[in-house]
C-alpha cells in the first residue's frame, strides 16, 4: 500500500520590581506581535502558492480545478498551517487560529510532528487517523527551513516552484485510477529505481544516450528527422530494458514508465511556472511583508540555466526523461493531457511511440 508517494521557557513569594514587570510586559507584547507577524507572513505565502495554480492553466487546464485539489500542510518551527478540509473533521481537533480569504480556508494548529524537513505528498489508503487518509496532502516546510535543505532555493518564487511540483502530485493522486495503479502495480520506490542507474555503468550509459536522443528530437522541426531519432531512442531503450530483464529477472518497463509519467509531469509543471513568472503581476502585499520575495526575479528564465531539469545525470534520471518526453509531445503539438491520469496505459513513452512509430 502507498503511504507516502513522492514523495517531512519568579520565584514564589518574592517581590518583582515594577520596572521588571514593565519589561516582562513589553517583551510579552513584542513576542506576541512578532508571532502574529510571522503568522501573517506564512498565511500570505500560502495564499501566494494557491494563486499560482491559475498561472499554469494553459499548460494543464484541469490542474486548478477544485475537483482535483489537494490540501497543503505547511510546517513552521512551531505550527502547522493546513488548507482545504477542516481539521475538526480530518484530525478531530480544533484549530488554534483560522484564516479565510475568499474560498481559501487556512487553519493553524500545533506542529504535527518533529520531523526536521518536509517536502513530499502524502497519501494513506488504510489508516483513517492520518490527515492524508484517502486524500492527498502536500507536506512542505516553510521557506526558511527549505532553504537550509535545498541549495537552489534562495527566494520565495523558487520555493514556490518546488511546492507546486508536490502540489501536482496531489492533483495526480486525486485521480482514482492513477492511485489504484500505484497501489496495485508499482513495486519499486523512486530510490530503488535510481539505484540501478547508479549501480550499473551500462545502464547509466544507455540512459545518457537515450536522453541525448530525446534532446536531439527537441532540436528538430522536421517530422521525418524526429521520427528517425525517436526510432533510435526506442531501440536503445528496449535493448536496455531487455538486458536488465535478462540479468535481474525483473521487467522494469511499467515501473519506469510510471515514474516518468508521475515525476516528469510534476517537473513539467515546475517548468511551466518558471516560464509564467515573466507575466505574473507583482504581489504587492507579499512584496511588503516578505523580504525573500523579489518581483524582478525569474522574469528572464531560460531552461539552459537549469540543466538539472533536463539532464538525466541530474537528480534522478526518470524525472528528466519523462520531462523531456512531455516537452516533445508539446513540440509535436500532440494532445495528451485530457484523461492522462485516468488511463494508466497513457505514459509519455507510449503516447510518443504510438504517434511517431506505430500510427503509420
Amino acid at each position: 500500500m502507498i503511504h507516502y508517494i513522492f514523495i517531512i521557557l519568579a520565584k514564589k513569594g518574592m517581590e518583582i520590581p515594577l520596572f521588571r514587570i514593565l519589561l516582562f510586559s513589553t517583551l510579552f507584547t513584542f513576542t506576541s506581535y512578532f508571532h502574529a507577524q510571522n503568522n501573517n507572513l506564512e498565511v500570505r505565502r500560502i495564499e501566494y502558492l494557491h494563486s499560482l495554480k491559475k498561472h499554469v492553466d494553459k499548460a494543464w487546464p484541469e490542474f486548478s480545478s477544485q475537483k482535483y485539489a489537494a490540501d497543503i500542510a505547511l510546517f513552521t518551527p512551531t505550527s502547522t498551517f493546513i488548507t482545504g478540509r477542516p481539521i475538526s473533521k480530518t484530525l478531530k481537533k480544533s484549530p488554534k487560529q483560522t484564516y479565510k480569504k475568499g474560498s481559501l480556508l487556512i487553519e493553524e494548529t500545533q506542529r504535527l510532528d518533529t520531523d526536521e524537513f518536509h517536502m513530499a505528498t502524502a497519501y494513506e489508503s488504510t489508516d483513517s487517523s492520518k490527515l492524508w487518509y484517502q486524500y492527498p496532502v502536500v507536506l512542505c516546510s516553510d521557506f526558511e527551513s527549505t532553504r537550509q535543505h535545498i541549495e537552489e532555493v534562495s527566494d520565495t518564487q523558487t520555493w514556490a516552484t518546488v511546492i507546486l511540483h508536490e502540489y501536482f502530485h496531489g492533483f495526480q493522486f486525486r485521480h482514482p485510477e492513477f492511485i489504484r495503479f500505484a497501489n496495485d502495480s508499482i513495486t519499486l520506490s523512486i530510490t530503488k529505481l535510481q539505484s540501478y542507474y547508479e549501480r550499473y555503468p551500462w545502464f547509466r550509459e544507455s540512459i545518457e544516450q537515450e536522453n541525448q536522443l530525446l534532446l536531439e528530437c527537441l532540436s528538430k522541426n522536421r517530422l521525418p528527422q524526429i521520427k528517425a531519432l525517436f526510432a533510435q531512442y526506442a531501440l536503445k531503450r528496449s535493448q536496455r530494458l531487455l538486458r536488465f530483464s535478462q540479468e535481474e529477472k525483473f521487467d522494469l518497463t511499467h515501473q519506469e514508465e510510471f515514474m516518468e509519467k508521475m515525476e516528469g509531469s510534476a517537473r513539467y509543471i515546475e517548468y511551466q511556472l518558471y516560464l509564467a513568472f515573466k507575466n505574473i503581476p507583482v504581489d504587492k502585499e507579499l512584496a511588503e511583508t516578505d523580504r525573500y520575495y523579489d518581483p524582478s526575479l525569474l522574469k528572464a528564465f531560460k531552461l539552459e540555466d537549469k540543466p538539472w531539469m533536463y539532464q538525466s545525470s541530474s537528480v534522478r534520471y526518470f524525472y528528466s526523461t519523462g520531462f523531456n518526453m512531455l516537452r516533445l509531445l508539446d513540440h509535436l503539438k500532440i494532445p495528451y493531457k485530457e484523461n492522462f491520469f485516468d488511463d494508466n496505459s497513457n505514459t509519455p513513452y507510449r503516447v510518443l511511440h504510438y504517434k511517431l512509430l506505430d500510427a503509420q
